[in-house]
């Protein structure tokens, strides 16, 4: 981003380098490594070092841009090199991917292009991911969202401080001290979360602020100072090691895991350096050495196209490997980067040709996208509203060619919206076909009573929406969030006034359900059994929390909620006791793992409560969490993609019966003396060596464990005979 520096305005190509260099840190570590590098943290040190000073100079200038003004200029700087990728990036995955993933791609393609993309992905708690088969095409946007969210909301904060403070002689001392306080409360924001939530800590603009502001103070008080000629011996070792740290900071942490924490203040330090090293002597003489290798041809071409770099090498690398990948999608092999996913000379030509495109491209997107759409000329007037006559006269005074990029700009960003309502996947209702056609899809029948049928097309359609695959507690709210520590009774977790009963809704006889997402997804099967029998079934559940397994989430990381959720349902159940009995999932992976299943001795201590209390408990074996050496499998997008071929034992998108089930269900001797009726449906779910994604012609899971609702409900006879095997 070219930008002055300081009061003297003098350009600094050397900054224009660094920035290249960073960005050629973040193409190769993303291709070839498949880590974060600190190139990501650099740009914002960077964007800091010219944001605050400039604009807390604009905004005790009575005659400076407005914030409307202000945001404007930067809007026409970033946002039209922005919608160009990503509308372009979409097309292309509208031709490389099956239509399952065009609904999420399109998810992300919005909310990149609102600045919205670091909270999409940390509300779908998607962790900062290496290239795979399966990554998000628009992850790496999340910079921009949360460098966006802080200009904004710092230019909103400075406007409207400068405003009351304007005719004292201290409001820009009083906004600089503003941004020490700020960046020192970001800093601070970011341990606490590094140790507690580092999920939200990688994407929340309140802890990355730091990185801005720490910029910020550097533009504001070191950047235009010239060094003293004593200093210049110093210049080359400060700038050589700066670039070591931000090179070694790549190298030997893993970023992910670690920033914005206190290690990203090591890449910081350095690239502080780097700048330091390059500012002009008290004599006025422009250092050589390392500046002078920054300010070479290679790198101040990648400096200038760094932000279109930066928007296109991703989604390019991302559909690329995902294309040539092809079948070997689910085999893992040793190397790092896109060598785990294509090894090879293939992975190797891969990831070069990803670089000589993406150089290509944004080459283009700068000269004929960034550069004629930028506001080059400052406005004359000053206006708070958008669309003040006399201001777009300036603001776009260069005349029809802008005029026609604007038109183009508004237009993509209406594309991309209208593209992505478009290919939006469509509810399906599959189960008219089950009862229509049931020879042709048997479900768990083609497994518990050996009836083989030819292949046919699954159901319900793996491209359909997976919304529609659900159970009914996901359309009326009723199961509790992460955060929630109460049971949800109602609907709309409880601010409805229906209750979240099914089966017999007007029977007086009542079952509980209790437990996690994997109890939930039962509810197709106990809601039809429930209608059958007579019986009402209650449900109490809540994402992730496994009842007697403790205050921990299923990947192992701490969950308090959920401890103080088992504890008050477990007392609403017992203050409100059913007739029948609870029904809960006895067995459950380790943290952290996907299986072979484990029994947690605090199922036990929890069934002995409801058994004390003359409960009865129905106690069903875990079903399986699909997954590989690679890591979980998507059932629903591997079918989708292609890869599942009945014909072929080893194309069954699903896993192995050993990685899910111990040989004797260790719940048997786990609640043993106990008041229980054991459930287990291993043998519904798996063959005697796998257990695979479709059974019977019938999609077994929406995602990478939770069974869709269509074969849950057809596992209703069998889970209805287990629970009463000696009713008539």
């Amino acid at each position: 981003m070219a930008t002055p520096t300081g009061r003297s305005g003098a350009y600094r190509n050397d900054i224009d380098g660094l920035r290249g260099f960073a960005i050629s840190l973040v193409v190769i570590f993303h291709i070839f490594v498949g880590r974060v590098s600190s190139g990501v943290d650099v740009f914002l040190f960077v964007g800091g070092v010219f944001f605050f000073a400039s604009q807390i100079r604009n905004a005790v200038n009575p005659q400076g841009l407005t914030v409307v003004q202000a945001i404007v200029r930067m809007l026409r700087r970033l946002f039209p090199a922005l919608v160009t990728v990503v509308g372009l990036s979409f097309l292309l995955a509208l031709l490389v991917y099956s239509p399952a993933r065009w609904g999420p791609v399109g998810q992300d393609a919005v909310a990149s292009m609102t600045y919205w993309q670091n909270f999409q992905l940390a509300l779908n708690n998607n962790d900062y991911a290496a290239i795979s088969r399966d990554v998000s095409l628009f992850q790496h946007l999340w910079s921009m969202s949360v460098q966006m969210q802080i200009y904004v909301g710092g230019l909103l904060v400075i406007a409207l401080i400068a405003a009351l403070t304007r005719r004292a002689h201290w409001s820009a001392t009083a906004l600089r001290a503003l941004v020490v306080v700020a960046t020192i409360a970001s800093f601070i924001y970011a341990l606490y979360l590094h140790g507690t939530d580092q999920g939200w800590n990688y994407y929340s603009p309140l802890s990355r602020f730091w990185e801005i502001g720490l910029g910020g103070i550097f533009g504001m008080w070191v950047i235009a100072k010239p060094l003293p000629k004593a200093m210049d011996a110093f210049r080359l070792p400060a700038a050589v090691v700066g670039l070591l740290l931000i090179v070694g900071t790549g190298v030997f942490l893993n970023g992910a895991e670690q920033f914005p924490g206190p290690a990203t203040l090591i890449p910081l330090a350095g690239a502080a350096l780097v700048i330091l090293a390059g500012n002009p002597s008290a004599t006025g003489e422009h250092p050589a050495g390392v500046r002078a290798l920054l300010e070479s041809g290679p790198l101040q071409f990648l400096g200038k196209t760094s932000y279109s770099l930066y928007l296109w090498h991703w989604p390019l690398l991302v559909l690329a490997t995902f294309y040539f990948a092809g079948d070997d999608r689910r085999t893992v092999h040793s190397g790092m980067g896109i060598f785990a996913t294509i090894p090879g000379g293939l992975g190797a030509a891969v990831g070069i040709g990803t670089i000589l495109v993406s150089l290509g491209l944004a080459w283009l997107t700068y000269r004929f996208v960034e550069t004629p759409l930028r506001q080059v000329v400052k406005p004359r007037s000053r206006s708070w509203i958008l669309f003040d006559a006399a201001y777009m006269k300036t603001a776009f005074h260069s005349g029809h060619r802008r005029r026609l990029g604007a038109a183009y700009v508004a237009a993509a960003a209406v594309a991309v919206v209208g593209l992505s309502v478009a290919v939006a996947p469509r509810d399906v209702d599959s189960e008219a076909v089950v009862s229509a056609e049931p020879e042709v899809y048997p479900g768990p029948q083609d497994l518990l009573s050996g009836q083989k049928v030819s292949s046919a097309t699954p159901i319900p359609d793996a491209n359909a929406n997976v919304d529609s695959m659900y159970p009914k507690t996901h359309v009326d709210g009723c199961s509790a969030l992460f955060e929630e520590a109460e049971p949800v009774l109602t609907h709309d977790r409880n601010s409805g006034s229906d209750p979240c009963v099914y089966g017999d809704v007007d029977s007086d006889r009542t079952i509980y359900l209790f437990g996690n997402s994997h109890a939930e997804h039962m509810l197709p099967a106990l809601d039809s059994m429930g209608k059958e029998r007579g019986i009402k079934v209650k449900v109490l559940v809540k994402m992730s929390c496994y009842p007697g397994g403790g205050a921990v989430r299923s990947d192992g990381g701490d969950y308090p909620e959920c401890g103080e959720w088992q504890e008050s349902t477990t007392r609403y159940i017992l203050d409100n006791p059913p007739t029948e009995g609870v029904y809960l999932i006895s067995t459950h992976p380790e943290p952290g793992t996907k299986g072979p299943e484990e029994f947690a001795p605090g199922v036990r201590d929890l069934v002995t409560r409801f058994n004390d209390a003359g409960i009865h408990v129905w106690a069903q074996r875990d079903t399986p969490w699909p997954h590989d050496d690679i890591g979980d499998i998507d059932v629903r997008l591997c079918v989708a993609d292609g890869l599942y071929d009945p014909e072929d034992v080893d194309a069954n998108c699903g896993m192995s019966r050993q990685a899910a089930f111990q040989d004797v269900n260790p719940a048997l001797e786990g609640l043993a003396g106990l008041d229980v009726t054991h459930v287990d449906l291993t043998d519904g779910l798996c063959d005697e060596h796998v257990c695979p994604g479709v059974i019977g012609n019938v999609l077994v899971y929406r995602d990478s464990s939770h069974l869709t609702n269509v074969f849950s409900r057809m596992l209703a006879g069998e889970v209805e005979a287990q629970m009463f095997p000696h009713a008539a």
